[in-house]
């Protein structure tokens, strides 16, 4: 298995790569430490756990200019390793530690591949039951169509959401009558791009 290690960077860097890479699902191919005197030493520990069993290791550092040193102690890191073991290491540095861009695309080229498809196991982590009513404009891409290109699965879409197709200008009333819907179960409502949650009784 291929392992990624993402050192030192900051939190709009994971956001971003948990868009591709969502932790659930790849916690124990993509390590991210983050920026901080511990670092290192963050990192030292959890590399000699996998470096031994690995096909292969990415580590992408984030240091500001004036901190050589964490590069240095980080390639003193993985000389070791790479004298003890035949794992193939890649280490790049990175001065730019809010930019997920480079970043990312490092990521995919090692050939850490992100899902392709979401699945409907990845929405009921966040919606446990019931569907999520999407509320389209008449004449508009239906959401539906929109969730398929974003890579949603048939099978996702089928179970999880519900669409209703409205004609514009006849909306005056739109909340209170999803609001009235929620009678048993709870209900997500993606309304032209807004989102409502209503629980049963409110």
């Amino acid at each position: 298995m291929k392992i990624a290690f993402v050192v030192g960077f900051f939190d709009r860097v994971k956001t971003a790569l948990n868009e591709c890479y969502p932790e659930e699902a790849y916690r124990d191919r993509l390590i991210w430490i983050s920026a901080g005197r511990s670092a290192v030493a963050v990192f030292k520990e959890r590399f000699y756990d996998v470096v031994r069993t690995a096909d292969g290791l990415l580590v992408c550092l984030g240091r500001p200019g004036s901190q050589r040193h964490i590069e240095d102690a980080m390639r003193g890191i993985i000389s070791v390793a790479e004298a003890q073991y035949e794992t193939p290491i890649h280490f790049e540095a990175f001065g730019n530690l809010y930019d997920f861009g480079p970043v990312l695309e490092c990521v995919k080229a090692f050939g850490l591949q992100g899902e392709s498809v979401i699945c409907s196991d990845r929405i009921r982590s966040k919606v446990a039951e019931g569907k999520i009513l999407c509320v389209s404009l008449q004449g508009k891409t239906p959401i539906l169509t929109s969730l398929q290109r974003a890579g949603f699965s048939e099978q996702a879409i089928t179970e999880c959401f519900e669409e209703e197709i409205r004609k514009s200008g006849r909306n005056s009333n739109l909340m209170q009558e999803l609001k009235s819907r929620a009678t048993s179960i709870q209900l997500f409502a993606v309304c032209m791009g807004r989102v409502a949650h209503f629980r049963p009784g409110r």
